[in-house]
């Protein structure tokens, strides 16, 4: 099993196919046309994570919540995410990652700690700054809806490649981009009854292996929700990682958009082990 660590993204909204363990290569040739069009839906999405992950980030994101009259309210917050060994095996790394939020002042602080594991569900805590203390998101919650946004706590979770099946659909171009289209289900009933979706369709650019759009179905084909990605650029220092500076996650079941705009991100600074820690955000030192 390769390894599946994260450079979540996907609220990245990446963080839904991006994790990583692979290195970055400065002078690594990407496949031939003539190779793409022999490629598997499951080789794509390896060359997907295999690009745009790192072992440490940081980003500064505000998120705009859009209701169906049009009301807006804006949020500010930080994201951390780091790749630590695997207690099972040091060779395979294993994502943590610490959502807060800055702005406004009725959830400053609110937190979100995530870490992947193994060979069990991933662990997620919520901490709420009013009560003092971290809540366990049981697996049966994590359909629902993170924090008033459009992205479920299952969103927010590291995406397992063995977990499903990536069926590759005929091309289609998006923007203007020629995209891989990729169907991607559950591959045993296990994980299908932990999830809000049928299945994901995406669409990945294919000069990039970035994803420009994705979309969330239920039952009896369903569409739930979009998600597109916009205003690419290739992060500073890195040769194949990419990030969006925009992203929407329409809502069309809800009528309810969230709106993600990346304000920085930085690769160089490393983070300290404690901050991904319940000991850390319940002493707040998340907030100072």
């Amino acid at each position: 099993m390769f390894c599946r660590s994260s450079c979540m993204f996907l609220f990245s909204f990446m963080l839904l196919l991006c994790m990583s363990g692979y290195p970055i290569l400065a002078e690594e040739t990407q496949p031939s046309n003539s190779d793409t069009e022999q490629m598997t839906g499951r080789q794509i999405m390896d060359l997907n994570k295999k690009y745009h992950c790192v072992a440490v980030e940081s980003s500064t994101e505000v998120l705009v919540l859009v209701d169906r009259s049009g009301a807006k309210e804006v949020r500010n917050m930080k994201r951390y995410s780091k790749d630590f060994p695997s207690m099972e095996n040091h060779e395979n790394k294993l994502n943590r990652s610490l959502i807060v939020f800055d702005e406004p002042a009725s959830i400053r602080g609110t937190a979100l700690l995530s870490w992947e594991q193994n060979t069990r569900d991933d662990d997620q805590w919520l901490y709420l700054p009013s009560q003092h203390k971290t809540h366990r998101i049981a697996s049966g919650n994590k359909k629902s809806y993170f924090m008033g946004t459009d992205f479920t706590y299952e969103d927010m979770e590291v995406d397992d490649l063995d977990e499903y099946h990536y069926e590759r659909s005929k091309d289609e171009t998006v923007d203007g981009q020629l995209c891989f289209v990729l169907m991607a289900k559950p591959a045993d009933e296990a994980k299908a009854s932990k999830s809000a979706y049928v299945y994901r369709k995406l669409w990945i650019r294919q000069d990039i292996y970035f994803p420009l759009k994705i979309e969330f179905y239920g039952r009896g084909d369903r569409l739930i929700k979009t998600l597109t990605n916009h205003e690419l650029f290739k992060i500073d220092g890195t040769e194949n990682a990419y990030r969006a500076r925009k992203s929407i996650m329409d809502n069309v079941s809800l009528k309810h958009k969230t709106l993600k705009g990346l304000k920085d991100v930085d690769l160089n600074s490393d983070i300290a082990d404690e901050v991904f820690t319940e000991r850390y955000i319940l002493s707040e030192k998340h907030i100072q």
